[in-house]
């Protein structure tokens, strides 16, 4: 016979406090989570709203100075229309008065026979580089990229003036720069310049102004891949071709970081500005509080966690111990009569020998009558744990006031019977007696059948005890 763990049962308030213990956690740890993500998606909304802002103040700052660039072109265009001669000096000095530098390269005056005056006083042919007849017809406009007049190979960008006389466009005056330098001198830098800037000419997908200085001749050709089927290059380059404004999340070959895209159309010409910025640098202004939500999160959960540990502990605790005083004698400690009714019907009397003792205490009635229950206490106390001790405590069991039923296995009826001359042996140097009555198993006999025959033999044990010391037996 095999001991079999003890089941822990919850009683009914026992249930509903646990269900309202866990129903309080769950709450707790959800309306902690959806806050989180609460404030992670409010941080991400306002991540965008800044490169937004940051896209969108670029876009006006590129703006600004070409408009500051064309007031300029506009005063000089105007002094140069008074000249009767524009191969004259009187019309390079008039080039000079513009702040030409390193960043905005080069001035000139694109005439209708295609011949270019710069500031340096210098003719040269336009031809492959502009064509007076088509930037006349457009007025005041910026190119797309153009070949560099002084610098062969080069590609620069021109803002075009023209110069009127007698209602007539005699001339287009330009300012040229190159599109990094343009980018360098005109455009702010969007956060602490990790982003990446392109101007796109919308018609074309031609890429006019570049920050990086790479050599990508249109937007399509831009390294960047899908990262989720709301965000294809196809959709994105046909939002920024089409004028639209919106965003967009990529990633790179190469590279583990996302690219937060956000694209921007220009009023001033058919232009959209199109900035990339790493994901690091778009949640910079944000990660210490998404960090600190973070932490705040994981201390909220270890500790709801915590607690409902120290709570499942404490439960299991106090159902142990109900457990144990239903199960257990307060008064000896060994299991009581429910652990005993329970182990009758666990009993599997075929498994292997199996042995019943039945115990009951001689004169338990008159000691309480002659010396008080506190010594009739002692006596059952060291009557329970002599067989403790002799028989182990894993199946020892007080049945009644003074009744007590061991289950042996496995051990021979000699080896019990010794047992038995030591028990009876411990009782008498303290003065205590009590009768044993023993059955072991035998083929085909029932559980009840064999605790009987112990009983039966533990009457006669107990008769042939009073009959010798000459007093009644109680019944």
């Amino acid at each position: 016979m095999e001991g079999k763990e003890q089941k822990l049962k919850l009683s009914a308030s026992q249930k509903r406090y646990a269900m309202a213990t866990a129903i309080v956690v769950v709450s707790l740890v959800v309306l902690s989570t959806f806050f989180i993500l609460h404030i992670y998606f409010l941080t991400e909304s306002k991540c965008y709203e800044d490169l937004a802002d940051e896209t969108a103040m670029a876009v006006e700052e590129l703006e600004h100075n070409f408009r500051s660039d064309r007031i300029m072109l506009r005063m000089i265009a105007n002094m140069i229309s008074q000249s009767p001669d524009l191969d004259s000096i009187e019309v390079s000095s008039y080039l000079s008065t513009y702040d030409v530098n390193n960043l905005i390269s080069q001035i000139g005056v694109l005439l209708p026979d295609n011949r270019l005056i710069l500031v340096t006083g210098h003719n040269s042919n336009a031809e492959g580089i502009a064509d007076f007849a088509v930037e006349a017809a457009r007025g005041e406009h910026i190119s797309t990229l153009q070949p560099a007049a002084s610098k062969p190979g080069g590609m620069v960008v021109r803002n075009y003036v023209p110069v009127r006389s007698n209602g007539k466009t005699v001339a287009m005056l330009y300012s040229a720069g190159k599109p990094s330098n343009i980018a360098q001198a005109w455009i702010p830098a969007i956060y602490d310049d990790a982003a990446e800037v392109y101007v796109v000419d919308r018609k074309t997908g031609q890429i006019i102004i570049n920050s990086t200085d790479e050599k990508i001749g249109n937007i399509s050709d831009m390294d960047f891949e899908q990262y989720a089927s709301s965000y294809s290059k196809e959709y994105t380059i046909g939002e920024i071709t089409g004028g639209k404004k919106g965003y967009s999340v990529f990633g790179r070959s190469g590279s583990t970081e996302m690219l937060y895209m956000c694209y921007m159309p220009f009023s001033l010409e058919d232009w959209e500005m199109v900035v990339f910025v790493p994901e690091s640098a778009v949640f910079e202004s944000v990660r210490p509080v998404r960090t600190g939500m973070l932490i705040m999160l994981v201390l909220v959960l270890l500790i709801l966690f915590g607690f409902a540990g120290w709570m499942y502990r404490d439960m299991r605790r106090s159902i142990e111990e109900a457990s144990k005083r239903a199960n257990v004698d307060a008064l000896t400690g060994l299991q009581n009569r429910n652990r005993y009714e329970e182990c009758i019907r666990e009993l599997n009397l075929n498994k292997e020998k199996l042995t019943c003792l039945y115990i009951d205490a001689n004169g338990l009635h008159e000691l309480n009558n002659s010396r008080g229950h506190l010594a009739g206490d002692q006596m059952l106390r060291f009557i329970a744990d002599t067989l403790k001790l002799q028989f182990g405590e894993e199946h020892v069991y007080r049945i009644g006031g003074d009744e007590f039923v061991v289950f042996q296995t496995g051990k021979s009826e000699a080896e019990l019977q010794e047992r038995l001359e030591e028990f009876n042996e411990s009782l008498q140097r303290n003065d205590y007696h009590a009768a044993v009555g023993l059955c072991v198993y035998g083929f085909g006999m029932s559980v009840d059948e064999l605790i009987k025959n112990a009983e039966t033999e533990m009457y006669e044990a107990k008769r042939r005890y009073y009959e010798r010391i000459g007093k009644v037996m109680r019944v």
